[in-house]
């Protein structure tokens, strides 16, 4: 298994935050890809508990199901199809350090199915994730 932490801090109150990065379609922009919820969760979030998001670049290269959704403190996702991986755990974790600020913590858990790309993987997502999320946390400012 190979771990990759990413720690963000936002000048905005950890709801809003956790509402934006809950919303599958806004996820585009810090992964520079077109995604799209193709399944609703159910109850009141669309974005909850069992909603599934179509991540493409130019073809579908594989969707993700949300496994937890406490909001606005907690999201969990697993990859569930159309990747060259044999594990994904994308944890998302909110907090407030002080009135009106919001920390991230992101941690991908995974494993390919060829160990070898395991690290390059991980030093490409954690690259393109940080850089969408240093982006997001700009706006803020």
């Amino acid at each position: 298994m190979h771990t990759i932490v990413m720690k963000q801090h936002f000048n905005a109150p950890q709801k809003e935050i956790f509402d934006f990065l809950s919303d599958h379609e806004n996820l585009g922009g810090i992964l520079k890809a077109n995604i799209k919820r193709i399944k609703n969760a159910e109850g009141k979030n669309p974005n909850g508990v069992g909603s599934v998001r179509s991540i493409k670049m130019g073809i579908e290269i594989l969707q993700e199901s949300v496994v937890t959704f406490n909001e606005p403190n907690l999201i969990e996702y697993k990859i569930t199809s159309n990747a060259p991986i044999n594990y994904h755990l994308g944890r998302l974790e909110f907090s407030t350090p002080e009135t009106g600020k919001t920390d991230l913590v992101y941690t991908i858990t995974m494993e390919s199915k060829v160990k070898v790309f395991d690290g390059l993987l991980g030093f490409v997502l954690k690259t393109v994730i940080g850089n969408g999320l240093k982006q997001l946390a700009s706006k803020y400012k």
